[in-house]
């Protein structure tokens, strides 16, 4: 009979920190609902739509029957709105552990004004930008910097692990 109520005490005190790890407290629940409304603000909603334009407008020069360009369209579009999805729910908790409820609930406030909603689709559109400055900038560069370090270092190993996943 001891040896049962010394499991039970040692099952319950750890079960405890078990339950509290898989039912977060009511406020906790707050601050992830919180952190998922700034998520589906800043980078959900509209932000799928724009994606559509801006992969509409990549595929506009391509030589491509319109059937095809449009099934391309479409399918990039439903990946990329599913990603958006799953990355939002992961990060759910990242943004709840980088922000305070306070400063959820005020950029919150802000993003779901007519000035927040600009602010995000021109961010979206600054950062489609960004990338193809970025990449223009840094593909002669990295070219440049893969040639000095093949002049410095036998890169036979390099172009062994390449050809592999080409394979």
């Amino acid at each position: 009979m001891r040896i049962i109520a010394i499991l039970a005490v040692v099952l319950a005190v750890c079960a405890g920190p078990v339950l509290a790890q898989t039912a977060p407290d009511a406020a906790r629940r707050n601050h992830l609902d919180l952190a998922a409304q700034y998520l589906e603000l800043t980078q959900g909603g509209d932000l799928v739509k724009q994606m559509r334009r801006q992969i509409e407008d990549g595929y506009g020069d391509a030589e491509l029957p319109p059937e095809q360009r449009a099934w391309l369209v479409d399918s990039m579009t439903d990946m990329f709105a599913d990603v958006m999805a799953q990355t939002i729910v992961e990060l759910r908790d990242d943004v709840a552990d980088s922000f305070t409820v306070q400063e959820l609930e005020a950029a919150i406030a802000f993003y779901d004004s007519p000035i927040g909603r600009s602010v995000v689709r021109n961010q979206v559109d600054l950062n489609a930008e960004l990338q193809e400055v970025m990449m223009r900038l840094l593909i002669p560069r990295v070219t440049d910097l893969m040639e000095k370090y093949c002049l410095r270092f036998d890169c036979t190993a390099v172009a062994d692990a390449a050809a592999k996943r080409d394979d």
